[in-house]
């Protein structure tokens, strides 16, 4: 049996909860230097529709106030850890955007924290976006708890 060979391009998904920032932190220590890390956070369109159409704000500034969460969220999150990685603030539905953007950058692995803090219900019934990744990726996945 052959071992495979260490992962070079690895992409972390990052939706701000404890266990996104263990997931990214795990990446670092185990992947790098030697691969090349990219940190993406989905901003989630159908939570800004859903705030927009219950009034608590309008979808560009529910997008906006999300984004800019992001941004200091990497900010913070760059400044406590050793090592460099890029990172990535996008639109879309999480974990379609999670794999698209795994296949378009050829990642070799996808890290992922494996518990949200929204969980409850919706995750018994629908699936969380860990296990949808899971489903739909074509590469391996590391779930970090």
């Amino acid at each position: 049996m052959t071992v495979p060979a260490p992962p070079l391009a690895v992409l972390v998904a990052v939706d701000l909860s404890p266990g996104a920032r263990r997931a990214l932190e795990t990446a670092m220590a185990w992947y790098a230097p030697n691969a090349e890390i990219t940190a993406v956070h989905v901003i989630d369109v159908d939570l800004a529709r859903r705030l927009e159409v219950i009034g608590i704000c309008s979808y560009a500034e529910a997008v906006a106030r999300m984004r800019s969460r992001a941004e200091r969220e990497f900010d913070d999150i760059e400044g406590s850890l050793a090592g460099k990685f890029e990172r990535m603030v996008v639109e879309g539905v999480p974990f379609t955007e999670i794999i698209k953007i795994a296949a378009d950058l050829e990642c070799d692995l996808i890290v992922i924290g494996s518990r949200s803090p929204a969980g409850g219900i919706a995750e018994l019934l629908f699936g969380s976006t860990a296990e949808k990744v899971l489903r739909g990726a074509r590469v391996p996945v590391l779930c970090v708890p």
